[in-house]
């Protein structure tokens, strides 16, 4: 089963300038649309890292659309106890 051909890139929150408003924003050579919605699942935390999608039907003006969010999770300190 074929999917839509697509262009594919990961993109840091931080790196969006972590909006609070839905806009279109610059990554790089990319404008990238912000909804609401990824607001919301970026939780303010500017080490998020969403899946920017664009079809290849789509004209190379149209933004790229975040799709999947990865959250850093907890980093736990390692201490070695003395024997």
């Amino acid at each position: 089963m074929g999917g839509v051909p697509l262009k594919q890139i990961r993109v840091r929150w931080g790196d969006l300038g972590s909006p609070l408003e839905a806009g279109t924003y610059p990554c790089g050579p990319h404008i990238v649309e912000v909804t609401p919605g990824d607001i919301k699942l970026a939780e303010g935390n500017p080490d998020a890292v969403f899946t920017a999608i664009h079809p290849d039907f789509y004209s190379d003006e149209t933004p790229y659309l975040l799709t999947g969010v990865e959250l850093p999770g907890p980093t736990l300190a390692l201490t070695r106890s003395n024997p």
